[in-house]
């Protein structure tokens, strides 16, 4: 009887394990189903990405490749990044797939993947009423605009000839396309070469110029996938093809191509004749621009404030180090290399320094952190050498005198020294942090919505150039002045106990 029980329930056992043990399977296969796909896109080429007026990201890319991913149960993590840094970005390892309007051609074979196509388009000549270009032989010799890194860039600047050959052409590259095209506006280009369907929207949009489609210029556009990963390749080829089946393609195609899109035909003439209050409710109110400002207003701030806090405590270590090496007379190995670290920042740009820690170090991720620590790097060589000098101005004598009181090095520094040198080294820290705040506004190159970069997005989408970078300019003239005001105060405070 007791051997049957314990039959029985040895039995049990071994079911409830291949239970558990298939629930698991189970759970792992759903889990691998369901992995995350990292995809990075140029959120400037309206319709296919763009950000919306809550600043979010959509388009026809974004909808269509977010349905693929519903379909075969993909989650997928967007990364805003400039265009022509992401193919460099997916050699890298930073994203997976990208999702750019791009086309398949030869060059970037070599480095990704292609999916099937999912659009097919052409290129288009836009070009000024009165001086209208219909064909590449008509662009010889003149300057012309284009999104950088794009196919129009290739054809232009002679890379490719498998659309047709442009010769003697004076390029201007931009890193988007809106900007090209304002380009031509204010008489800067004499053409822009884009794609046609976004041709005809900014034709749309803006009075004054044209645009004719090149015939022999049909291109497909596909996303690409990161080198030889073949499973995610089969898995977006499957979407694509449920998607299309289903419908849902046909309704995305006819919601950002079919016309509706944009019904702003004459849409800067309208705002004009509205006056400078229809103007500015035009620029800010409308599709709620004023909110890509708040934004970018405070991601300026936030990063500017841990930036400067991180560039202090670095600054000090620095200077620190470099202050014992000088009082003992020899150089040590971490001296030595703190007297690396601030030749070599200083002696390099700063956007250069911000592209290394984001797409080297961060590899695309964790953007604010990143830019963080790049500003903070940054601004830490500079502030080392405000601190040096301010505590080699205080006198000597004071060193002597802490000493005479017993203290130590380290205390007679802590106490009495740098009390000191913080009134020597105020005005020039708060200017470093003036300069600092300035120089955020590099972070629309790893694509972080700054303040410059929420006024270039809204001058990209209403074509109006001077009132919204004005508005930047006003909101961080008001960033630096109440600094100033406060620094200024901070001084005369500091000023009344000597």
């Amino acid at each position: 009887m007791k051997k049957k029980k314990r039959m029985v329930m040895m039995a049990v056992c071994v079911l409830l394990a291949a239970w558990v043990l298939a629930e698991g399977m189970g759970r792992t296969e759903i889990h691998a189903q369901q992995r995350t796909v990292v995809v990075g896109t140029n959120a400037e080429y309206a319709p296919f990405e763009y950000l919306d007026s809550d600043g979010n990201l959509t388009g026809f890319d974004y909808e269509l490749l977010e349905a693929i991913a519903a379909e075969e149960e993909l989650k997928l993590v967007w990364r805003d990044m400039p265009f022509d840094s992401l193919v460099g970005a997916m050699e890298a390892g930073d994203i997976e797939v990208i999702a750019a309007g791009i086309g398949p051609t030869k060059e970037r074979a070599r480095s990704v993947d292609f999916s099937d196509v999912y659009y097919t388009g052409s290129q288009s000549i836009v070009s000024r009423e009165g001086d209208p270009v219909q064909d590449f032989r008509a662009l010889s010799g003149m300057k012309v605009a284009v999104l950088e890194g794009s196919q129009s860039d290739l054809i232009v600047s002679g890379e490719t000839t498998d659309y047709g050959i442009v010769e003697n052409a004076r390029v201007i590259r931009f890193k988007n396309a809106a900007s090209a095209v304002m380009e031509l506006k204010n008489g800067g280009a004499d053409a822009v070469l884009i794609d046609t369907i976004m041709a005809e929207i900014y034709c749309r949009q803006t009075d004054g110029i044209v645009s004719f489609a090149v015939p022999g210029t049909e291109e497909d556009t596909v996303f690409c996938i990161v080198k030889g990963n073949s499973a995610l390749c089969e898995r977006i080829n499957s979407g694509l093809a449920k998607v299309k089946a289903n419908g849902l393609y046909d309704e995305l195609y006819e919601k950002y191509f079919g016309g509706d899109m944009e019904d702003s035909t004459g849409i800067l003439k309208s705002a004009e004749d509205a006056g400078i209050i229809g103007k500015i409710r035009f620029l800010f109110i409308e599709e709620n621009r004023w909110k890509y400002y708040v934004n970018g207003l405070g991601v300026t701030v936030i990063v500017s404030l841990l930036s400067v806090f991180l560039g202090i405590l670095i600054g000090l270590i620095v200077a620190l180090i470099r202050l014992d090496a000088d009082r003992k007379g020899r150089e040590t190995l971490v001296s030595r290399l703190m007297n690396i670290y601030v030749d070599v920042i200083r002696g390099t740009p700063s956007v250069l320094q911000l592209m290394i820690v984001y797409f080297a170090v961060f590899h695309s991720r964790l953007g604010y952190v990143a830019a963080v620590v790049s500003f903070g790097i940054n601004s830490g060589a500079y502030v080392s050498e405000v601190i040096r000098g301010g505590i080699r101005a205080v006198d000597r004598g004071q060193t002597e005198a802490g000493r005479s009181l017993g203290l130590g090095y380290r205390d007679t520094m802590r106490f009495v020294i740098i009390p000191q040198a913080v009134k020597n080294i105020l005005p020039a820290m708060g200017n470093e942090f003036i300069q600092l705040i300035k120089e955020t506004s590099i972070l629309g190159y790893v694509g972080i919505m700054d303040l410059t970069k929420a006024s270039s997005y809204v001058s990209s989408r209403t074509y109006q150039m001077f009132i919204p970078l004005a508005a930047a300019g006003a909101m961080y003239y008001a960033i630096v002045r109440i600094l100033s005001v406060w620094l200024s105060h901070f001084e005369r405070r500091l000023r009344e106990s000597d």
